[in-house]
């Protein structure tokens, strides 16, 4: 079955896919978790923490023993075939190497922690490595909710700065999953044909064609495409940013009338906000049909003819 009929049939797909795990690799823990939750279970699972910029933990510290993966290392520029695209998800061997230097371990329960004190390029990126690492048939992950921030606020240790990279886990990417990622042909093969709905969710100024980022070449948005801003899946308590629960994020899709008659797939500049809508709607909303198109509108636009279809 080639991507586009799997796209089709995503909830069959995604089903049919967590079958043939090993019991092993199947996830032991929620997608989101809280930070009495990890205080309990702290010896048990490796912390990743991740952000755009690493001073945005300043504030709150580190969590101690939590080592720091970039941005950079999980968003890359890899060959397609309309040339080099940036801020791509990394082929199988780089991102296995780079979760062994992280010390991840093929059966371990990994906890992504964010500092929680922004959205864009903090819970972003932690929903952008938590997409990783379920792309690569690592099921035992979690955001952690609030992020460093929680976690200190919760009393648990900190440190002025991230643990080393141990660099002795023995995680392996297995067979990546079409099921959640999908590429510009098949968002072509959507527009032309029908089969998903498509949801932008960049700030409305960008979906308007207000404004627009320089390393996407067009203004506006794809057609048929509804808006769901990735902040609306964010809500803010005492200076931490945490995630909306599932009763809201259906709230929000149903408000912007994205149905559940056909799988989602979400979009933004580059794939990078659009993975922490993926993760409200897939893992909170509990919508197992949904996919990120990687690259998304940065991928779209390096054909005229595509970027001619751009609507405002």
């Amino acid at each position: 079955m080639n991507d586009v009929r799997l796209l089709r049939t995503l909830r069959n797909a995604a089903a049919a896919a967590l079958m043939l795990l090993p019991t092993a690799l199947l996830a032991a823990t929620a997608p989101l978790v809280s930070a009495d939750w990890l205080g309990a279970h702290r010896e048990e699972v490796t912390v990743i923490e991740t952000a755009k910029d690493p001073a945005l933990f300043d504030g709150v510290g580190h969590i101690a023993g939590a080592v720091f993966v970039p941005y950079g290392d999980i968003a890359v520029e890899r060959e397609t075939d309309d040339g080099p695209v940036d801020y791509l998800v990394p082929d199988a061997g780089t991102f296995t190497a780079l979760m062994r230097d992280a010390g991840v371990d093929a059966g371990g329960t990994v906890v992504i922690a964010p500092a929680g004190t922004r959205v864009a390029g903090d819970m972003t990126v932690a929903a952008r490595l938590y997409w990783a690492l379920r792309y690569y048939g690592h099921d035992d992950v979690a955001v952690l909710d609030g992020g460093a921030a929680a976690w200190a606020a919760a009393g648990g240790g900190t440190a002025d700065s991230p643990a080393g990279l141990p660099g002795d886990g023995d995680f392996a990417a297995r067979l990546a999953r079409p099921g959640i990622r999908v590429s510009t042909a098949d968002v072509a093969d959507v527009l032309e044909n029908g089969g998903a709905t498509l949801v932008d969710n960049r700030p409305l100024t960008q979906y308007t064609g207000l404004a627009g980022k320089d390393y996407v070449d067009g203004l506006g948005h794809l057609p048929g495409a509804r808006p769901v801003p990735f902040d609306l899946f964010s809500v803010s308590r005492d200076g931490i940013h945490y995630w909306r629960d599932g009763e809201a994020v259906r709230r929000i899709l149903a408000a912007m009338d994205v149905g559940e008659d056909q799988p989602v797939i979400a979009y933004c500049n580059s794939g990078h906000v659009s993975s922490m809508a993926w993760f409200a709607i897939s893992e909170i909303g509990g919508r197992d049909d949904t996919a990120l198109y990687d690259g998304s509108l940065h991928a779209w636009t390096r054909s005229a003819d595509r970027r001619a279809m751009l609507r405002p």
